[in-house]
């Protein structure tokens, strides 16, 4: 993301105005300004586009966040709350591979309907080295999430006995990551979606299982 502080600030600036809106009300509008300034192509982000972007002076920029490390904290943790949390109760008794496609589909949807956090998901250039890595242990959860799910499955005989679980799990968050990565190329015309059946399929074929018709 790389939010950038802007080094100088106008002395004869106008006072900001007052800010009437709950916190948490701004806070959000100050996160979704953020993803769709990441949307638009920016590299790096400035606390000058940003307070722009929603609205506010700088100064009331820092009222909300102490600062671009707090704004990029917020961002990964509203990623990473979506892709690690539980799945719909009703889903419950459902057989892990059922699960396992219904949060695949979950979560293309998610990253179809925020085009802005495809960019922090694949760490595709626009944070800094720290943010990165932040960012790709919030990955590599996923992906023992995503194992954790399989293994369940494999002691059901729903997966090969012999099927290398973490590499099965890689298999399927690189499926969620070339998605959205077609999604960013495309300029966000391409939706993660638009063929989400046909790579799940491709995911069970990729596994040695049938392929699974229904996600119910």
């Amino acid at each position: 993301m790389s939010l950038t502080d802007d080094q100088a600030t106008d002395k004869h600036h106008e006072e900001p105005k007052v800010d009437r809106r709950r916190r948490p009300e701004r806070r959000v509008e100050i996160l979704k300004a953020v993803m769709t300034l990441l949307e638009k192509g920016n590299r790096r982000v400035t606390t000058a586009e940003l307070a722009a972007e929603v609205g506010l002076s700088e100064a009331a920029l820092y009222r909300h966040f102490t600062g671009k490390d707090a704004i990029f904290q917020a961002l990964t943790d509203f990623l990473r709350d979506h892709l690690l949390r539980p799945l719909d109760p009703a889903l419950e008794n459902a057989l892990p591979m059922q699960r396992l496609r219904r949060q695949f589909e979950s979560h293309l949807t998610f990253f179809a309907e925020h085009p802005g956090l495809c960019r922090i998901f694949l760490v595709e250039g626009v944070m800094t080295r720290a943010e990165s890595m932040a960012m790709n242990r919030i990955v590599g959860e996923y992906g023992k999430q995503v194992q954790g799910i399989m293994a369940r499955a494999q002691e059901m005989g729903a997966l090969p006995s012999g099927l290398d679980l973490e590499s099965a799990a890689d298999f399927y968050v690189g499926l969620i990551q070339a998605a959205t990565l077609r999604f960013v190329i495309s300029g966000f015309t391409e939706s993660p979606t638009a063929d989400m059946g046909m790579a799940w399929n491709y995911f069970c074929r990729g596994v040695g299982v049938v392929e699974q018709r229904s996600a119910a």
